[in-house]
């Protein structure tokens, strides 16, 4: 076993011996550590997770907002070889009870606010054993104090750990049935920085700013990783990523790569073109991942923003983003490249290698792939196959080997017989100048039949009406073949998402038997 073998030292440890003890590692609006502090920091939070009876290999379960201290103690979990684990910071009761049992943590850790809820967990579950507050705890809860122990001036030494040692625990979202525990290694957290890392060309001068947060495997990349491993300092912000604070937050704070979604997008375009005026001059590079960007929204945000966007399609089970564009060399309609040293191919429903220009089913193979599912040796067989792991995305590849994307291959179904993806219909739909936003899903009309719903949501100044049903489907008409012309529109004010803010096609179907009125057949 070897301390360069601990992911953590890699991250943190590395950059006093490179000669960065005084350079920004991590900021919010008010505060600022620098890379001797950020050790500081890591070095009395892993003495107090020793106090609270944390050792290594034991599961810490996090779940706290975005601020230094929240990253200090994923770092400081790992250093000392326990295996940190965040959490969404606004899962139900029940989601943190099933999470527990089925990980049982040693410890969790928690802001004052969520020290209560976790008691609840522990009473139904048995676990954590030990419940932390970073805060002042609850006047009647048997919770340990973390605030002595970090004021005693005690300090934790790095665990030397082995490449194959268990580094983080990432719970799957959930949007198609339980979260499952998604286990990565040393050797992973390590090799992430050659791949997507590099695509991003951090550079110095850089401030990096993920709206997505720590607890999605999405932002715990942004925040953490790929800055730390490149030496440049992020900003986290413990709010809520709504559209104007995260301008607010561009325009105040300066950052020059920027990470969200495209919902996120969507809401922050439609607020600068309801006359919002934030000052983004700042930023050289835009990023999204967690869904489809569709080519529509890439125009539109080029435009108005004079940026365009990188797209990037990832997934929990390979720790990040394994095709993006290139930086100087993004185009609408398609996501770009494999991310090197990953590997991509494209296989049908048999197994057999699909031609260029045909969709066909994601397999990825890379050092920073997941080892399995925790608890779940069946589906880990199912989707982790000989090295290859099975997204559940459908991409096709063009001439000059770059990707776009299809659809999750559960959301394909099929009209009259012919496959219809969700995600052509909701690209077209969104060229229509009402269309804010849209899902479409398999429904069955009067007759039983199934045919494509689409659920749209709509842009200020339009108002629901058969006529713009009609003119929705004949914009669709125009340009898809027939069987993938939405047979009903119905009109919605906002679509069901998950947790991590995708579209929650788990609820959709429910969501549609349930809006009645503005349909056309």
């Amino acid at each position: 076993m070897r301390l360069s073998d601990n992911a953590a030292v890699f991250y943190v440890d590395r950059h006093l011996a490179e000669g960065r003890a005084r350079q920004p590692a991590l900021c919010t609006r008010a505060r600022s550590w620098t890379y001797a502090e950020l050790l500081d920091h890591v070095e009395r939070t892993g003495f107090m997770l020793g106090a609270a009876g944390v050792r290594p290999l034991d599961r810490v379960a996090l779940v706290l907002h975005d601020t230094l201290e929240a990253a200090a103690t994923a770092l400081a979990t790992m250093r000392i070889g326990a295996i940190p684990m965040p959490l969404h910071t606004r899962l139900s009761d029940d989601e943190y009870a099933f999470i527990c049992a089925d990980s049982q943590p040693r410890a969790l850790v928690a802001g004052a606010e969520h020290a209560e809820r976790m008691l609840r967990a522990r009473a139904l579950t048995g676990w954590p054993e030990v419940v932390v507050s970073l805060d002042d705890p609850p006047p009647d809860g048997d919770v340990f104090a973390a605030r002595p122990a970090l004021a005693s001036g005690g300090r934790s030494d790095p665990e030397p750990t082995r490449p194959d040692d268990i580094a983080l625990l990432q719970y799957t979202s959930g949007s198609t049935g339980k979260p499952k525990g998604v286990v990565h290694l040393h050797r992973g957290l390590l090799a992430l920085p050659q791949g997507f890392g590099r695509r991003l060309e951090l550079r110095e001068g850089d401030l990096c700013f993920s709206a997505a947060k720590l607890f999605f495997g999405y932002g715990f990349g942004n925040s953490l990783l790929f800055p730390l491993a490149a030496g440049v300092p992020a900003l986290l912000r413990a709010e809520p990523s709504d559209p104007l604070g995260v301008l607010e937050t561009i325009a105040a704070a300066r950052p020059t790569v920027v990470f969200a979604g495209p919902a996120l997008y969507t809401a922050m375009l439609a607020a600068r073109n309801a006359g919002v005026d934030c000052d983004t001059g700042s930023v050289r590079l835009y990023v999204s991942a967690g869904e489809a960007l569709h080519a529509a929204l890439f125009e539109s945000w080029q435009e108005a923003f004079g940026r365009p966007i990188m797209d990037g399609l990832g997934s929990t089970e390979c720790l990040h983003v394994f095709v993006a564009g290139e930086p100087s060399e993004l185009r609408p309609g398609r996501i770009g490249t494999a991310v090197a040293p990953y590997e991509v191919r494209l296989l049908d429903e048999a197994g057999a290698p699909v031609a260029r220009g045909e969709p066909g089913h994601v397999h990825v193979r890379g050092p920073a792939n997941a080892a399995r599912y925790l608890n779940r040796p069946a589906e880990t067989r199912e989707t982790m196959l000989d090295g290859w792991i099975r997204t559940g995305d459908l991409l096709r590849e063009d001439a000059d080997g770059a990707f776009a994307y299809v659809g999750r291959s559960d959301d394909v179904f099929k009209v009259r017989g012919m496959k219809v993806a969700p995600l052509e219909i909701e690209a077209c739909l969104r060229g229509h100048p009402a269309v804010a936003e849209s899902a479409v899903v398999p429904l069955a009309d009067r007759s039983g039949v199934t045919v494509a719903c689409a659920l749209v949501r709509l842009e200020q100044g339009w108002s629901p009406s058969d006529q713009l049903s009609r003119a929705l489907r004949s914009h669709v008409r125009a340009a898809l073949s027939p069987h993938k012309v939405p047979r009903i529109v119905r009109f919605v004010e906002d679509l069901p998402r998950s947790g991590t803010g995708k579209l929650d096609r788990h609820r959709l179907h429910e969501h549609a038997a349930l809006v009645r009125s503005d349909t056309a057949t």
